[in-house]
């Protein structure tokens, strides 16, 4: 699948001016991404700017402090809102010990608050910054301390007010946080709801390619199947049924009978491995390619395999390479189920055609020794059918197959399948041939 991009470069030459709408459009999105948290940090900056040019002024109306220590405590009580956003805590932290401080240095009598209204205010800010935030331990050192510092407020009426008013404010921030975390989750619910509806749809999707593909086998059984078999019955009973057939034209016949057979034997294996695949569907690559990749990732499992692979691999036709994938992925996981920690020995030999004329075949050995001692073999119910699957599979195309015992406890999984040769023509046929 194509990317935008690709997608956009592949538009033509009568789209080049919404192509660089688009491409601007983009730009400005990716540019109020990056802008926007920083526009945050610059607005909470401004705001401590302003607090800090209004508390330091202001702070000799109503407290008495020695001058050079006026614009410590104004800073420490309005500057932290700077920092609102980057470190909540330790921001509302620096504002409360402002606060603390600023109650002994109260000099006006009528002044009804411990310090001045903007570090209210800078408290406030850091205060909501860090319910939203924080982690719940946080909020709630944060939410009882303040509702205490608000006890020192002048007056008994003014300092229950302030720790009411504490209260309800906490509360509606956490309200707040409780409904942004709700609506959060929502999201992601509806996320991992969308993500298992497409897994639903895609294994329907291939359930549906598997009913397909066996639709698919059967009619081509039944019509070509049938057809290739008429053709066989007809070229050899023709002989017989014409008169005056010479020597050559009876060979001619036998040659295209052969040719027939051959073909509906190969027919009758890609038919069988059809089957088989729709019966498992998988979008995993399966082949010969994809054989010691599978051993790889057997030893990465854990498990104690050693493999030999020899002969021409790129000489393994696509039929016998499904074969032979599908027999060392069910001899591999019968290993690992029924002798866990045995080591097993898997060896692939690719023969060419020898002097007694033996057509070119690949045998597959797996050779899965008994279980480790000590290891929890989970007994089986038996009644399995993978070898029956495995033979059905490699017989489909006039292989050979046997599963047997071992003396020594383990199982010996062998499947010797044939090759087309380089010509493309199944083996047993000869020269100049179609």
């Amino acid at each position: 699948m194509r990317s935008e991009d690709d997608r956009r470069t592949a538009e033509p030459d009568n789209a080049g001016p919404r192509t660089v709408e688009a491409h601007a459009r983009d730009r400005r999105a990716g540019l109020v991404g990056v802008l926007r948290p920083h526009a945050r940090d610059l607005a909470l900056v401004v705001l401590a700017l302003v607090f800090f040019a209004v508390a330091w002024p202001t702070y000799f109306i109503t407290h008495s402090a020695w001058t050079v220590l006026v614009p410590v405590i104004a800073a420490l009580g309005a500057l932290p809102v700077a920092a609102a956003r980057r470190s909540p805590f330790l921001a509302w932290g620096a504002v409360a010990i402002a606060c603390a401080v600023s109650v002994p240095l109260r000099a006006e009598s009528t002044f009804a608050l411990g310090w001045p209204v903007v570090f209210h205010l800078a408290l406030a800010v850091c205060l909501a910054a860090v319910i939203l935030v924080e982690r719940p331990v946080r909020v709630a050192v944060a939410v009882g301390v303040t509702i205490l510092l608000m006890a020192l407020n002048p007056g008994a009426e003014v300092s229950v007010g302030w720790m009411i008013g504490a209260a309800v404010f906490s509360a509606v921030v956490l309200l707040v946080r409780w409904l942004a975390v709700s609506r959060r989750q929502l999201e992601n619910s509806n996320l991992r709801l969308a993500r298992e509806s497409e897994r639903t749809l895609r294994q329907s999707e291939l359930r549906l390619l598997a009913e397909e593909r066996n639709h698919l086998a059967r009619d081509l059984h039944d019509v070509v199947a049938h057809q290739m078999s008429m053709i066989v019955v007809q070229s050899q009973s023709a002989p017989y049924r014409l008169q005056g057939v010479t020597p050559a034209v009876h060979a001619e016949f036998d040659s295209i009978a052969e040719t027939a057979r051959a073909a509906l034997d190969e027919v009758r294996g890609l038919l069988g491995v059809l089957r088989t695949d729709a019966e498992n569907p998988t979008v995993e690559p399966v082949g010969v390619a994809q054989i010691e990749p599978t051993l790889r990732a057997a030893r990465r499992s854990g498990v104690d395999i050693t493999w030999q692979l020899g002969g021409q691999m790129d000489t393994i036709d696509e039929t016998a390479g499904v074969v032979l994938h599908r027999v060392l992925q069910e001899s591999l996981a019968n290993a690992a189920r029924h002798a866990p920690g045995g080591l097993v020995v898997v060896t692939l030999a690719v023969s060419t055609v020898d002097a007694d004329g033996a057509p070119p075949a690949v045998t597959l050995e797996v050779d899965s020794g008994p279980a480790a001692p000590g290891a929890l073999v989970v007994p089986g119910e038996g009644g399995g059918s993978g070898i029956a699957g495995m033979s059905a599979r490699v017989r489909a195309v006039g292989g050979a197959f046997a599963a047997l015992p071992a003396s020594d406890g383990g199982f010996t999984v062998t499947a010797t399948v044939p090759l087309r040769d380089g010509t493309g023509r199944g083996p047993g046929r000869g020269p100049g041939r179609v």
